[in-house]
């Protein structure tokens, strides 16, 4: 049960992240800062993003390099919201 939550939620976040630079879905394992699909700018549009689509609230202290580095690292934060 678990682990499908996270797939679902991994999934979400992919559909978001893919509506910022819809190149990412063919990166899905890559570092997304690394690889240059996102950079510090984009990473705002990823937070406003996902807090509209999932209706929650992504503290600033939260967006590291690390939370947003591949999309396992932003939906392992997602999850983390939701479920505190």
């Amino acid at each position: 049960m678990i682990e499908r939550k996270g797939k679902a939620m991994r999934e979400k976040v992919l559909e978001v992240l893919c509506q910022v630079n819809p190149k990412i879905v063919n990166n899905v394992e890559a570092d997304l800062l690394e690889t240059g699909l996102i950079d510090s700018f984009e990473i705002v549009n990823v937070v406003m993003e996902l807090e509209g689509a999932l209706n929650i609230e992504i503290d600033p202290e939260l967006v590291t390099p690390e939370n947003f580095q591949t999309v396992d690292a932003i939906a392992k934060l997602v999850e983390s919201i939701i479920t505190a």
